[in-house]
């Protein structure tokens, strides 16, 4: 009887230890569980900061061609975006007092904001904030371009990331559509399949495809878009036009655009579409092949788009002449040679100081125009008579001066 409690006794023993060490590795399990870093919810924002950076000249606000081309780079990427805020902070260097550069600062994002709402996006998607020279990239100013990056807008993007799907295998286009429409954006056509159009726009074409058409002198100039060639030559303009469709549809579904100009003023325009030759000059671009339909007043030039960008209809005029202009002002820091009866447009290259040289073949009625060196101001118009007596209307000769008076009479 004494054997028979003694091993019922050890036996509990044995239990109370299993029973400890059970609990002990319940207990390391559940501090390993918890210890686990908590996974973000699929609908939380994330940020891409900053996304853009619009650099600024000491002591101004105007957003120069350079950073335009940024700003369009990032609406092109908004396009992609279903649903996203803009944060838009302004700064400067420490050049002035803090009430001065606090009031730069926000000219500087007042700016860019006022860009981006003529762009079609919605000034509720964006928050405006200025800091003045509060916040530098660069703290130690030691020099020029490190005050230069301090000079600045930044624009961050929120973004509601899409949720995670399974790659879907790419569709096969396949023309299934025999009938073609034409729909008018902005007074130019575009035509392609009828229910491809249904497809990309199902709300309308006018909600859907946007396109921003630069059709005169003055909206070309202040693009910032190239106008020469990379060889210097001037160029006949029959307009600039920024196409956007959703998403990367154009590149999948064919698409025309049609352009209609005085068929008096382009008869002898030699238009070809052209493209960007990197940041300085524009070039035929040989894949598009410009259609005519020549009418009595008004002639059709047609061709296709491959994607989203920039198009460009124009052709050289030529440099087989030249001309120098000696500015007197010292105050030009642009120069024109501008016909408006063909539009064309031939920048002037400056050779020394004040001292400007122009190529041309043949140009009809020219005047003048010329961006003085605030960056902002624009005198148009400045007749070529007036600078110089010509021989007759039309024909160039080969020396001028522009003086002060030139700029105070043109408009």
């Amino acid at each position: 009887m004494k054997s028979l409690i003694f091993a019922s006794k050890i036996v509990m023993k044995h239990l109370r230890l299993f029973s400890l060490i059970v609990l002990g590795l319940l207990s390391v399990q559940s501090f390993a569980q918890g210890s686990k870093p908590k996974k973000p919810a699929a609908n939380e924002q994330k940020e891409i900061s900053p996304a853009v950076q619009i650099y600024f000249e000491t002591n101004k606000s105007v957003i120069k061609p350079a950073e335009i081309a940024k700003l369009k780079r990032l609406l092109d990427t908004l396009d992609t975006k279903d649903e996203f805020r803009l944060i838009l902070t302004g700064h400067t260097d420490s050049t002035g007092n803090d009430e001065l550069n606090l009031k730069l600062s926000q000219a500087r994002v007042d700016g860019v904001f006022q860009y981006l709402t003529d762009n079609d996006i919605e000034g509720d998607w964006m928050m405006r904030q200025y800091f003045g020279r509060a916040k530098p990239r660069e703290k130690e100013e030691t020099s020029e371009e490190k005050k230069a990056k301090n000079r600045r807008v930044e624009i961050t993007i929120l973004e509601k990331p899409k949720p995670i799907e399974k790659p879907k295998p790419k569709p096969v286009y396949k023309d299934t559509c025999t009938r073609d429409t034409t729909v008018f954006i902005s007074g130019l056509g575009i035509t392609m399949k009828a229910c491809d159009l249904a497809k990309l726009c199902p709300r309308g074409a006018s909600n859907c495809i946007k396109i921003k058409r630069m059709t005169s002198i003055e909206e070309l100039i202040g693009s910032g878009i190239p106008l020469n060639t990379a060889k210097g030559e001037g160029l006949n303009w029959g307009g600039a036009y920024e196409v956007r469709m959703p998403g990367d549809s154009c590149a999948v579904v064919p698409v025309t655009m049609t352009v209609s100009l005085d068929a008096a003023v382009y008869k002898k325009a030699k238009l070809q579409v052209y493209t960007r030759d990197g940041e300085t000059g524009v070039k035929p671009d040989k894949t598009k092949k410009l259609g005519v339909a020549k009418g009595k007043e008004q002639n059709k030039y047609s061709f296709p788009l491959s994607c989203n960008g920039s198009y460009f209809i124009c052709g050289g005029v030529g440099k087989s002449k030249t001309a120098i202009i000696q500015d007197k002002t010292g105050r030009a820091d642009e120069m024109y040679v501008i016909s408006q009866s063909t539009m064309a447009i031939i920048p002037c290259k400056k050779i020394g100081k004040g001292k400007w040289e122009v190529s041309y073949s043949k140009i009809e009625d020219p005047t003048l125009t010329i961006k003085l060196s605030d960056g902002e101001t624009v005198v148009s118009d400045i007749n070529m008579n007036s600078v110089r007596k010509m021989k007759k209307p039309g024909i160039l000769r080969k020396k001028y001066k522009v003086k002060m008076k030139h700029l105070n009479s043109a408009s």
